[in-house]
């Protein structure tokens, strides 16, 4: 799973098209988030989560299995909140120390867990940037051609 999100964020995502085979995506987050090697809560970093959060968010559409990535994206909440230290920010994973990069990478994740359990506007921010959930461009089929 590690690098899905970059992989997905500059593709699918960064043209606003919709990911392939959401159902079997979405079986083969929820099968990696429950292997404890790298989702228990002291072994988590920003790239591991975020590959997981982004994915669910951007198949949240399909509805399937929806307690299931409800039920994830709460947990991994629980697990992301605490790691802001109050005056430093957040590390990037454990035992590092804070700094921007574990900051900009965990406020988007926590931005997309919040929305997939219905939260996100409760934050009062939005992720920016390479971050964004918008798309850069949208990809439109060319007009067809009048003879």
């Amino acid at each position: 799973m590690n690098g899905f999100y970059r992989a997905t964020r500059g593709t699918f995502a960064q043209f606003g098209v919709p990911v392939p085979h959401a159902e079997r995506l979405i079986d083969t987050v929820l099968a990696h988030a429950a292997d404890e090697r790298y989702f228990a809560a002291d072994r988590q970093n920003a790239c591991n989560v975020l590959d997981v959060a982004h994915p669910l968010w951007l198949t949240r559409h399909s509805g399937h299995r929806r307690g299931e990535v409800e039920a994830l994206a709460r947990r991994l909440l629980g697990d992301a909140l605490p790691r802001w230290r109050s005056g430093q920010s957040v590390s990037f994973g454990p035992g590092d120390e804070p700094g921007l990069q574990g900051t900009e990478m965990w406020l988007a994740i926590v931005w997309y867990l919040a929305d997939l359990v219905g939260q996100a506007e409760a934050l009062r921010y939005r992720p920016r940037g390479i971050h964004r959930p918008e798309p850069a461009a949208e990809v439109r089929s060319p007009a067809p051609i009048s003879r």
